[in-house]
């Protein structure tokens, strides 16, 4: 599970330090880029706290609150 969130909220921090380091270094950023650190944010939590309930309490959370109800792992195929 912990590789997941990782996986997935390295990313969004990425971001968000950027636009953090950005308007730390001086730059005037428009109100958009402040709606995507908040967006950024709340996925994050989100996705963390599901991943928890889903880990701990169960799979149902998961499959209904991330995979709008899909069953199962996914399943990669390669290309021949």
């Amino acid at each position: 599970m912990l590789t997941s969130i990782v996986r997935t909220l390295v990313p969004l921090i990425v971001g968000a330090l950027t636009t953090w380091a950005a308007t730390y270094l001086g730059v005037d950023l428009p109100t958009g880029a402040l709606e995507e650190v908040v967006t950024v944010l709340v996925a994050a939590v989100y996705y963390t706290v599901v991943r928890l309930l889903e880990e701990h309490v169960s799979p149902v959370f998961g499959r209904v609150l991330l995979g709008l109800g899909l069953r199962g792992t996914p399943r990669y195929e390669t290309a021949a």
